[in-house]
């Protein structure tokens, strides 16, 4: 068990002009040590940056849960930085020799990352509430961040609850120690998911949220909240649990505190380009982290490679862009380019490549460089899902034409009195919208999808040997 293992200490990396971009650097010391930084109100935040910092790095979302392996083998991509590698994940050949270990990594990096935040809590635990004016802050970021990972770690190494109520979950750490934490059963994983998340959810609402863009006030620590586990990060997260759960009207309860809030909004579809190419879009992103290495990370694999890292030519992609709705659909023309000037079929994707960089060009408007973890449009689908549900198809419409009319289609209600909406209609934006954002797999999952693999030529019907990834085996080693 990796946390039996990894003991860290924490120091500054460097101060950037929006947030202090701080890391945490393992050290294997054979003692837990209590950091002095955990002294100071300083101390804590720069914890709490090093987490984030930490969680945006290559193994975890700057790159395999982003626009890397988790959609690798959500068939968006052939090729790839390692072809042969990424073939195998296409296949679902988990147990390759050059596959498992990314697999073990995620497992590993996201334990590692819940111990920061376990050491940081225990820390914040021993000081009084009042020694510090954002402690409750300070303690709901932790809360929530710990909730997020144990989640993302249940969406992979576990089965649907939906499909299977009954499967096991995840090992839910809440201390920093050595001891081993048994494995919970799935509900249970989703108690304490959940649990964390209402309790960062009301320290947040206690203490009033810093999200005024405009308020000169809110330095510091609260300032650019859009890169926190914010209250509407939690919120939005929370519809997210509720909707993997299988309970949509709870789901749709919490997207809509986030979608009536007056701080999201879709951007125009002109604007399509720049809404997450490099940088954390200033409407639409709930949630994001902070990375000035991110744009270089997508730069080298989605358009320094030549090329080789694109979109699947079978089935047509124009065609699925095209899907639906009259108009045009510019996600197409802004986030993909042709590779016919490259000697290959295909897509290349350019949805989160900083094109100014690459066209050596200033960015007229400064934005936040990084990774956009959690975006409106998926609030708006599992709102529009739930009136589907509901048999309201005009309210399903409604909610899902805030996003298609947004990406320059027409839109479902036509005004014409005649409205049909289809799960496949949500599910087929969801597949369009969300690529490189690593959550396309995880919904076809959640529907327990059948599973087409172009290069192949083979469908995977839906089976835990799919849609579960092997936990590590060092994870049962120190069990025994």
């Amino acid at each position: 068990m990796i946390m039996k293992r990894l003991i860290y200490t924490l120091f500054i990396l460097l101060t950037l002009c929006y947030s202090c971009d701080s890391f945490l650097d393992v050290r294997p010391t054979g003692e837990i040590v209590n950091n002095e930084l955990f002294e100071t109100a300083e101390g804590f935040e720069e914890a709490i940056y090093g987490v984030y910092s930490y969680l945006a790095r290559e193994p975890l979302y700057g790159k395999n849960m982003t626009y890397g392996l988790v959609d690798v083998v959500g068939q968006y991509f052939s090729g790839g930085w390692d072809q042969h590698w990424s073939n195998q994940l296409r296949i679902y050949n988990y147990k390759h020799m050059e596959v498992r270990p990314e697999i073990d990594a995620i497992w590993e990096s996201m334990y590692k990352g819940i111990s920061y935040v376990n050491n940081m809590l225990e820390n914040l635990a021993k000081h009084d509430s009042t020694k510090f004016a954002l402690y409750n802050v300070y303690k709901a970021e932790g809360l929530g961040l710990r909730a997020f990972m144990h989640f993302e770690l249940l969406r992979l190494f576990s089965e649907s609850i939906i499909q299977n109520p009954n499967a096991t979950g995840i090992p839910y750490r809440e201390n920093y120690t050595y001891q081993v934490t048994p494995f919970d059963p799935i509900s249970v994983s989703y108690d304490k998911i959940i649990r964390d998340f209402k309790e960062a959810e009301r320290l947040l609402t206690a203490h009033g949220e810093y999200f005024d863009r405009t308020d000169e006030n809110a330095g510091g620590f609260v300032k650019d909240r859009v890169i926190h586990m914010n209250l509407y990060a939690v919120q939005a997260l929370l519809a997210r649990v509720y909707w993997e759960k299988g309970d949509l009207e709870t789901a749709k309860n919490y997207a809509m505190k986030v979608i009536d809030c007056p701080f999201f909004l879709m951007e125009d579809k002109t604007n399509v380009e720049d809404i997450m190419n490099g940088v954390i879009s200033d409407k639409e992103t709930i949630w994001g982290l902070y990375s000035e290495e991110f744009p270089n990370y997508t730069r080298n694999v989605m358009y320094s490679s030549g090329g080789s890292y694109y979109y699947d030519p079978k089935p047509d992609y124009r065609d699925i862009y095209e899907v639906d709705q009259d108009g045009f659909d510019y996600r197409l023309d802004k986030w993909f380019q042709t590779l016919s000037d490259h000697g290959a079929e295909g897509l290349r994707c350019m949805k989160v490549v900083d094109r100014f960089k690459v066209r050596l060009l200033t960015r007229p408007v400064t934005k936040l460089s990084g990774i956009n973890m959690i975006r409106l449009p998926e609030l708006y689908y599992i709102v529009a899902e739930y009136y589907l549900v509901a048999d309201n198809m005009e309210m399903a419409a409604s909610y899902l034409d805030k996003v298609v009319r947004a990406r320059g289609l027409n839109g479902f209600n036509k005004g014409d009195g005649i409205v049909v909406v289809s799960r496949m209609n949500i599910n087929n934006d969801r597949r369009k919208e969300l690529v490189c954002e690593g959550q396309w797999f995880q919904i076809m999952k959640h529907y327990n999808m059948s599973i087409y693999e172009s290069i192949t030529d083979q469908t995977f019907q839906p089976s835990k040997d799919i849609y579960v990834f092997p936990i590590p085996d060092n994870e049962y080693e120190y069990r025994n």
